[in-house]
């Protein structure tokens, strides 16, 4: 976890968090073999809460039957504050504890900014 214990060390790069314009990041994750179950529960939970935050313009986590346990993500968020503020959430303080143990290696996200 990071030094502030909000996200995973170097997941947000600070360029991203002091954007006032709108950030996006795609990224995956792959759960432990056995643990497929569990890491779908614990992402089903926050999709919800996720997209009724301010400043959540998309959110949206896919799978494929081909890769059980493989979870691919896309979020938009209006600003790096939204972002800070989404991963601040208590429920994502919760997530992001529960995943630790249930995914395999590392998350990888790819941060972008919009041309227009």
């Amino acid at each position: 976890m990071s030094t502030d214990d909000t996200t995973p060390d170097g997941l947000i790069p600070a360029a991203i968090l002091a954007s006032d314009t709108p950030v996006a990041v795609y990224g995956y994750a792959r759960a432990k073999a056995g643990r497929e179950g569990r890491m779908l529960g614990e992402i089903q939970a926050i999709i919800g809460l996720t997209r009724k935050e301010d400043g959540c313009e998309q959110y949206v986590v896919h799978t494929t039957p081909d890769q059980p346990g493989a979870f691919a993500f896309y979020e938009r968020w209006s600003s790096g504050a939204h972002l800070l503020a989404h991963v601040s959430q208590p429920f994502m303080q919760t997530y992001f504890a529960a995943i630790a143990d249930l995914v395999e290696g590392e998350l990888e996200a790819h941060w972008l900014h919009p041309l227009s």
